[in-house]
């Protein structure tokens, strides 16, 4: 006959909850039938202008998609659609970003027109060769030009006219000084083979003195 000492130990008393017996608890991290982990429920990211923007100007131009942004974003692209129609209106709002950045913050003056130029000219430079393939769409294409540059041609036609062009041909000047910009910007990122290198500020050097050698006095 078992002695007491032989019987197993019986398992300890669980902590008492004040909770009512029933199913235990299911836990947070449930599994679908397949095993996996399901999905937790959370509010989805909050989606505004600046956001996709930021997340246009972070891509490559070559592969962006409404797809691509949106995958960037955390969302589906069924809310991206809900807040721009197209590619073309993606590259509508990195337009607009890339004109409030480029223009100088100061007004340009009679004084200094030139000065306020070279900034606008390597502005144009800084934010176009962030965003690889843009200068190129916009000499090919042309589109998204009011989105964004309307406000950095007014901006420099005014200054053409404080060195004391014509507003027609303060326009002329603007036009010319943008194609030479962003065609350098364009050859400069399609890898144009230049020997000696090409050099961007004799670029805008040339644009606003003219091709005639400065003397000494």
């Amino acid at each position: 006959m078992p002695h007491d000492d032989d019987a197993p130990e019986p398992p300890p008393a669980a902590e008492p909850t004040g909770k009512p017996a029933g199913k235990p608890a299911v836990k947070r991290a449930a599994t679908t039938a397949r095993g996996l982990r399901a999905p937790r429920v959370g509010r989805p990211p909050t989606l505004d202008r600046e956001r996709i923007t930021a997340a246009v100007m972070a891509q490559d131009l070559a592969t962006l998609t409404m797809q691509s942004v949106a995958g960037s974003l955390g969302v589906a692209p069924s809310a991206l659609y809900r807040w721009v129609r197209n590619r073309d209106e993606l590259l509508d709002l990195a337009s607009a970003e890339m004109g409030r950045r480029i223009v100088p913050e100061r007004e340009p003056t009679a004084a200094d027109w030139r000065e306020w130029l070279t900034d606008l000219a390597y502005a144009i430079r800084r934010e176009f060769t962030a965003f690889p393939g843009f200068a190129a769409r916009m000499l090919s294409v042309g589109i998204h030009r009011e989105a964004g540059h309307g406000p950095v041609e007014r901006a420099a036609t005014r200054a053409f006219e404080l060195a004391g062009n014509p507003h027609d041909r303060a326009r002329q000047c603007w036009y010319a000084f943008a194609a030479a910009v962003m065609g350098w910007i364009a050859a400069e990122q399609s890898g144009f083979p230049a020997d000696p290198p090409m050099d961007f500020a004799a670029l805008v050097d040339i644009l606003l003195r003219g091709t005639t050698p400065t003397r000494p006095a």
